[in-house]
């Protein structure tokens, strides 16, 4: 369980900083790839992390739901995108950082109708980050652009198998 929102709020941007190295080796001409129609393009994905980080915030501190969506006219060059990340980044530990921790104790209402824990819906957007920063390393697979580490070296550099 989560106790401290400064704690919670240092781990998460270690969390953040590991999503940004993976926008590191995106092609700026490739920020609206997409694996296929009507999937999230490249550009999308970062712009959907930002405004979902906003929204779980949102919602573990105040016990409100709002998603700004992730139009492309929110970011739509590499650059911006990530600007917007980093925008909405700044945005959500600003209201963690100010929130009393007591907060993290207190039921919310989640979208789907049933309540948890404040510090449960955190977890849950940091599964949501990881969860689409992988996407991220797969669209990087697929234009043949080697994703970096999660932690800057391969396994196999330190143990043989």
């Amino acid at each position: 369980m989560i106790t401290s929102l400064r704690d919670f709020a240092r781990y998460f941007q270690t969390v953040r900083d590991r999503t940004l190295a993976f926008t590191e080796p995106i092609p700026a001409e490739q920020i609206d790839f997409s694996p296929r129609p009507g999937k999230f393009t490249i550009g999308d994905l970062i712009r959907h992390i930002a405004a979902t980080e906003k929204m779980f915030v949102l919602g573990a501190v105040e016990g409100r739901w709002g998603y700004a969506g992730h139009a492309r006219s929110l970011g739509p060059t590499k650059e911006e995108a990530i600007d917007y990340l980093m925008a909405a980044h700044e945005e959500a530990t600003n209201r963690l950082l100010t929130a009393p921790d007591e907060v993290l104790k207190e039921k919310r209402p989640t979208p789907f109708g049933m309540a948890v824990s404040a510090w449960r819906l955190l977890m849950t957007m940091t599964e949501h980050e990881i969860h689409h920063r992988s996407q991220i390393s797969q669209y990087l697979l697929s234009l043949g652009v080697e994703p970096p580490q999660v932690f800057g070296r391969k396994l196999e550099e330190f143990v043989k198998f």
